[in-house]
């Protein structure tokens, strides 16, 4: 009896380890899942875009070359869409284009190296030099409450300090402005005669 009573204590003592193991292994590998399973990290991708004001004249000279004003007439008008009381001059159909290549909006400013006695000169009647800002892409140019418009809608005076022509002339597909320009040339006018116009464009934050 005493034979059969140690062998059942053994075994029993072996089921109750052989259960321990179990439940041991049946641990690890539930923890094991859980750490290859359920890993959550992080990783960041950073750039910084530089916001660039840039604008480019793509039709940058206007040439009515070479004329004078009509024998019975005290002036002659030359314009970026015709001429009226000149001889010789060539016709031009289009002003200077500006282009806003930057990839932000931006304000604009025009300037001239040259006012309207500067440039033309003569005498039998004051010369004038004018300029005319429009949209040559319908709503490339806005006002601060978004309404399409230039700052120079009609025939202005040309200047030597800046001039603002657009609040805010947009950089996207409506990027382009034409700039018009009309001279008066009196009779008494003469020699080669240029001048220089400047676009000064600033980002709008």
């Amino acid at each position: 009896m005493k034979s059969i009573d140690l062998l059942m204590i053994i075994a029993i003592i072996a089921v109750v380890f052989a259960a321990v193991n179990l439940v041991i292994i049946i641990n690890k590998i539930g923890g094991i899942e859980t750490l290859t399973g359920f890993a959550i990290d992080t990783g960041t991708a950073n750039l910084s875009i530089t916001g660039v004001a840039q604008v480019n004249f793509t039709t940058y000279v206007v040439n009515w070359g070479s004329g004078y004003v009509n024998a019975s007439e005290l002036s002659c008008e030359l314009n970026t869409n015709g001429i009226n009381n000149c001889t010789d001059f060539t016709t031009v159909s289009t002003g200077l284009i500006l282009e806003n290549i930057g990839n932000v909006n931006v304000t604009l400013n025009l300037s001239s190296d040259k006012n309207a006695a500067s440039f033309i000169g003569g005498s039998d009647v004051t010369p004038i030099y004018e300029w005319n800002v429009s949209n040559n892409e319908a709503g490339s140019c806005v006002n601060g409450t978004g309404f399409v418009k230039t700052e120079i809608t009609t025939y202005t005076t040309v200047t030597t300090t800046p001039q603002l022509a657009c609040e805010q002339f947009g950089y996207d597909t409506l990027d382009t402005l034409e700039i018009d320009l009309k001279v008066v040339i009196p009779s008494d006018a003469a020699g080669t005669k240029g001048s220089v116009i400047t676009a000064t464009a600033t980002a709008i934050s």
